[in-house]
């Protein structure tokens, strides 16, 4: 292993049928922009970037995580809606929004508090529940993108009942991020 490599933990999302022909929609929809669409084998919802591991922290933090999520129960989300991240008023993340339900609100901060024991920085932005589909490098008109994705209609897209979740090794490539899962822990 390398001296570092880089972590996330994350709820693997295997999109149905709705959720594929929306991504096809949108794939269509925006074909002349520079976007960068995820492989749905690689849907997942980050529950914190850990980034920079040590094979200490790696195993200090399994070992925490392991403890953390043997007594939790599973528990459901829903995918229902679509959204967008700015910067400078220019889109740079397209997603589908999921719900805040209660059991994933609770367990964001007690992961949080597993990943600062283990020797990281805390968290500085506030949780946002979403599936990124697409990184967006341009739109050739970014009003419409803007009045398409805020006029969607909010709909239920998928429900997931979460029976796991993963402790994932981020690998930076050419062709797109590669995610293999280090640990899984089943929920019960």
């Amino acid at each position: 292993m390398r001296e570092h490599i880089r972590t996330f933990i994350a709820i693997k999302i295997d999109p149905n049928n709705e959720v594929i022909k929306l991504l096809q929609y949108f794939k269509k929809l925006f074909k002349n922009d520079r976007i960068n669409w995820v492989d749905s084998e690689n849907f997942h919802l980050t529950l914190r970037f850990v980034g920079n591991t040590t094979r200490e922290q790696l195993y200090a933090l399994v070992d925490r995580l392991e403890d953390l999520f043997s007594d939790k129960s599973k528990f459901k989300i829903t995918l229902n809606g679509t959204g967008y991240f700015k910067s400078k008023n220019q889109p740079r993340v397209f997603f589908i929004k999921l719900n805040e339900s209660d059991e994933l609100l609770q367990l964001v901060p007690e992961i949080e508090a597993q990943v600062v024991a283990c020797g990281f920085d805390g968290e500085q932005k506030a949780f946002r529940p979403h599936l990124t589909v697409g990184r967006i490098k341009s739109v050739e008109n970014r009003n419409r993108f803007f009045s398409i994705v805020d006029e969607m209609p909010t709909v239920e897209y998928q429900k997931i009942e979460v029976k796991e979740i993963i402790l994932f090794q981020s690998i930076l490539k050419q062709t797109g991020p590669e995610y293999r899962p280090i640990k899984t822990f089943q929920l019960k």
